[in-house]
């Protein structure tokens, strides 16, 4: 590790470091995405609407076991179908474009660092956002976050080129003014109007130059637009207007007003509790480097001039603090979109105040060889805390699954179940009562069927059933990801 922080900070292998920047940060990235199933319950969702709108060739409205999902954006769904497209269905394909992008942001904050101070604040800030402990968590699973996050960084960086070449004179307005566009458009379709945040500093920023220059960023913003309609438009007319208003009242108003899915304030005295809640789990999302701030806080801040970039890169961090901490509903990765923003802060002022830079690039390398080291021995207790029970039923019962399976699902409605079943059988999945009765005259229908629920569930069934004799019926225990429990898990299989 002490040999690759030498490297990367070799004046002469500047234009290397970027090829080993990316991967150093892709590489560390793949035990984790490529070994462990998909868990919790939006990898599942993201990575199945994904699945389905490849089988479906409807690439403009994403559905999940049929039903639209209008949760998120298209262009994850687009990232991930194309993904399978090469590489199958399968969990690593699912996640490459999160570790595509968080180590895309990282090379945006070499680029960003090196013109500001130079490779060494590039580095430190790449590896800085790349290995702190909330991307090592967030940004190598199967949601939008980690390629929302790089459009945003990418649109701010675009801002910060335009501000520059307005202020030296020196510069294309049309090329940053078309990437500002595009940036902030990609970001809008990863995860909606968060995206669009970094156009206010920069719109605050450029307020001095006057009505001509604010003119020409709004000709730029209605450019992004129009790169939005292609896919906005005909998701509004397929749906009748429902994407739009369940993806942006139901999904996003609803975060903002009230504790969404059980996230959040329950009462007005605990939203106001809440409020500070981002600015303390900062500490921990922002290991390992978090500490150094501290540590070395004197050296650091002692005297600290901000610049104009300084004002900028708080402008951007503040917003997504700020907006967040407001909002009812509060996850510690909403926030995340203000990383790259204060990685590049922190290597600012870890360059400026003249301490060794070696410190924080080897701490952040060895966190993520540690955490990729940790995630292989991991793999050594899955056959006790199995993080997929439904895919070890699947792998049991293998060839009874068939493509023709149709299957239901009981007590247990886990997205991870139709991710799971659909990777064999061509069905949809249905649910079905809490009884026997419902349970076994599914399983007698024609054609090949199986039944998924909680073993408790089948134990208490079993006798209002009357199973028959030729039915397969395998059993497996694990870990529900989504509830943090132990479960224990039956399939039920009919040739």
């Amino acid at each position: 590790m002490n040999q690759i922080s030498d490297f990367l900070l070799a004046p002469s292998n500047r234009w290397r470091s970027g090829i080993l920047l990316f991967l150093v940060v892709l590489f560390l990235a793949i035990p984790q995405a490529a070994l462990w199933p998909l868990l919790d319950r939006d990898e599942p969702r993201f990575a199945e609407a994904s699945r389905e709108m490849l089988q479906s060739g409807n690439f403009i409205v994403p559905t999940f076991n049929h039903e639209p999902r209008y949760a998120k954006p298209p262009l994850i769904y687009w990232a991930e179908a194309a993904c399978y497209s090469v590489l199958g269905e399968n969990a690593f394909a699912a996640r490459l474009p999160s570790l595509l992008a968080t180590a895309g942001t990282a090379l945006l904050l070499l680029a960003w660092g090196t013109a500001l101070g130079g490779a060494t604040t590039g580095m430190i800030a790449g590896l800085g956002y790349a290995f702190c402990f909330q991307v090592i968590q967030q940004g190598r699973v199967a949601t939008a976050d980690a390629l929302m996050i790089f459009f945003v960084t990418f649109t701010a960086f675009a801002g910060w080129k335009l501000l520059t070449v307005v202020k030296t004179g020196h510069g294309s307005w049309n090329i940053w003014g078309t990437w500002l566009a595009l940036g902030f458009a990609g970001g809008f379709l990863a995860k909606g109007p968060e995206a669009l945040l970094p156009l206010l500093p920069l719109v605050w920023m450029m307020r001095r130059f006057g009505w001509p220059v604010l003119a020409t960023l709004g000709a730029i913003f209605l450019l992004g637009l129009f790169i939005v309609a292609w896919w906005a438009v005909p998701a509004f007319i397929q749906t009748h207007g429902d994407y739009w208003k369940e993806g942006l009242g139901h999904d996003v108003g609803d975060r903002m007003v009230s504790g969404f899915q059980g996230h959040g304030a329950s009462t007005f005295g605990w939203y106001l509790l809440g409020l500070p809640f981002y600015f303390l789990i900062f500490w921990v999302s922002a290991l390992p480097w978090s500490p150094l701030i501290v540590l070395q806080y004197r050296r650091l801040f002692t005297g600290w001039k901000r610049d104009e970039t300084d004002v900028y890169l708080l402008l951007n961090a503040a917003l997504f603090f700020g907006i967040f901490s407001l909002m009812v509903t509060k996850l510690p990765h909403y926030t995340l979109p203000a990383f790259p923003f204060l990685a590049l802060l922190f290597a600012r002022r870890w360059q400026s105040a003249g301490l060794a830079p070696q410190r924080p690039l080897r701490l952040m390398i060895w966190t993520g060889l540690i955490v990729a080291i940790l995630v292989v021995l991991l793999l050594l207790l899955r056959p006790t805390i199995d993080p997929s029970p439904t895919g070890r039923l699947v792998e049991k019962a293998g060839n009874l699954l068939t493509p023709k399976t149709s299957f239901a699902v009981v007590d247990f409605q886990e997205p991870n179940t139709i991710w799971e079943m659909r990777r064999v059988s061509h069905a949809y999945g249905e649910v079905l009562p809490k009884t026997g009765e419902a349970l076994g005259s599914y399983l007698r229908q024609p054609g090949p069927r199986a039944v998924l629920l909680t073993s408790g569930a089948w134990q208490a069934m079993r006798a209002g059933v009357n199973p028959d004799p030729t039915w397969q019926i395998f059993s497996a225990q694990g870990w529900n990801a989504a509830k943090g429990s132990f479960l224990d898990l039956t399939l039920i299989v009919k040739k």
